[in-house]
């Protein structure tokens, strides 16, 4: 376990996104969507203080990444059938709009956009030196100054890389900003991951021998049997790839059972083992990686379909997941035996959605009530210790939409977004 939290010290380091509290990309600084603040409050009877509240934050379902007392954002325009994404930037304390700019592409839904609503997925990243990096709908990745959001740089997934998604539902991963590097996911024939030099977007290395297509899946980093990688799933299975040289490390082929989409972000699940899950019956995998950076091998150790998480993510922490399964409701699973410790579905329990964690305890949002409701994090069982109602939701979701949007925890505060609404809501307790 030493091994383990030392190598989330390192790959923190490499990353210069953040401090204490802040929240600067998708699932937080060591994208594990585990926050370290303590003193939250949990008992909800009611909804929380709402500090400030956006109505104009666009369609999309992408989150807020929070760094040195701004907040950024990025949504499509809502009006009819054609968008432009835009991205936003605003103060965190009071939600003051610093700067809102429009990224050029104008777009068109699709089909699944015109059902299930189009617009951006995943979040931006902002770094220490004042960068931010959105991903469109599209495949257009942009680099912007955190200052005005003036455009540094831009590159197509498409034009520039020949990209290509397992099906139609558009890029949605959120890029991995490490050191000098930016590394992202364009799939297709050229090679499935690719790292950017992020001040110029320059391509420093791209994979060579794989070549699956990009499922909607971000990037982690780990130190899996001594080797700095980049783990992640495609349209056929898990894989890692050398951090320095985009060298294809190891990979669990998973053949058709990705048939559909894959779309959870893998979680590093202690020392050596890396945890993957998703939708559409998928099920999940626990996974060994033992080798060195001649060749490396991956183990499956179990597999089974207890935990099928479509989109909402899982938690690692004390060698149990947490999350929502598909077949199961809200779990937590032991993975010595893969088996489940408790699962919560139906009756009063909150219906499916996305998790976030922080201070011993489970922030978990209810994709179709737009409850938030708080569950300890422990494996002795289901206890529930508090809940609240989102106070409104969204009039421009899609037929087939829900709130998807993960919740995210920064400074003190929940933050919760549904399309155009984004709640900022006071959760910092008695601290002593």
């Amino acid at each position: 376990m030493k091994r383990f939290l030392a190598g989330l010290v390192v790959a923190a380091s490499f990353t210069g996104l953040s401090q204490a509290g802040d929240w600067p990309q998708w699932r937080g600084p060591n994208r594990d969507d585990r926050s370290e603040e303590t003193g939250l409050k949990k008992d909800f009877k009611a909804a929380p203080k709402t500090v400030w509240k956006i109505n104009d934050a666009g369609i999309g379902y992408s989150g807020p990444s929070i760094l040195d007392g701004k907040l950024y954002l990025v949504g499509g325009t809502p009006d009819g059938t054609k968008h432009q994404d835009e991205v936003s930037c605003y103060d965190a304390n009071t939600g003051d709009k610093v700067w809102r700019v429009k990224l050029e592409g104008q777009y068109e839904d699709s089909g699944s956009d015109k059902n299930w609503g189009g617009g951006p997925r995943g979040n931006p990243t902002v770094t220490k030196d004042g960068m931010v990096y959105v991903l469109g709908i599209r495949g257009d990745l942009f680099c912007l100054d955190a200052k005005d959001g003036k455009v540094v740089w831009t590159k197509s997934y498409a034009k520039d890389f020949g990209g290509k998604l397992m099906s139609g539902w558009g890029f949605s991963e959120s890029p991995l900003v490490d050191g000098d590097k930016i590394v992202c996911i364009p799939g297709g024939s050229g090679g499935s991951i690719i790292a950017l030099d992020r001040k110029t977007g320059k391509t420093i290395w791209r994979t060579k021998e794989l070549k699956d297509d990009a499922g909607y899946a971000s990037v982690v980093k780990a130190k899996l049997s001594g080797v700095e990688q980049y783990v992640t799933l495609t349209s056929k299975g898990v894989v890692g790839v050398d951090a320095e040289s985009g060298k294809l490390l190891w990979k669990l082929d998973c053949g058709d059972k990705y048939r559909v989409a894959v779309i959870p972000t893998p979680v590093i699940a202690g020392e050596n083992r890396v945890y993957a899950t998703s939708g559409y019956g998928a099920g999940c995998d626990l996974i060994k990686i033992s080798g060195d950076a001649k060749g490396q091998k991956a183990e499956r150790v179990f597999a089974n379909k207890d935990v099928v998480n479509h989109h909402g993510g899982v938690i690692y922490k004390d060698g149990h997941i947490y999350g929502h399964s598909d077949t199961k409701g809200w779990i937590c699973q032991d993975l010595e035996s893969g088996k489940l410790k408790w699962e919560a579905k139906g009756g009063k329990a909150l219906d499916k959605g996305s998790v976030t964690y922080a201070d011993g305890a489970l922030y978990c949002f209810g994709e179709r009530s737009g409850d938030l409701a708080v569950y300890e994090a422990t494996p002795k069982g289901a206890k529930e210790l508090g809940r609240f109602k989102l106070p409104e939701q969204t009039k421009i979701r899609r037929p087939s939409g829900m709130i998807w949007t993960h919740p995210v925890i920064a400074n003190g505060k929940l933050y919760l977004r549904d399309q155009d609404l984004l709640f900022c809501f006071d959760i910092a307790g008695d601290k002593n």
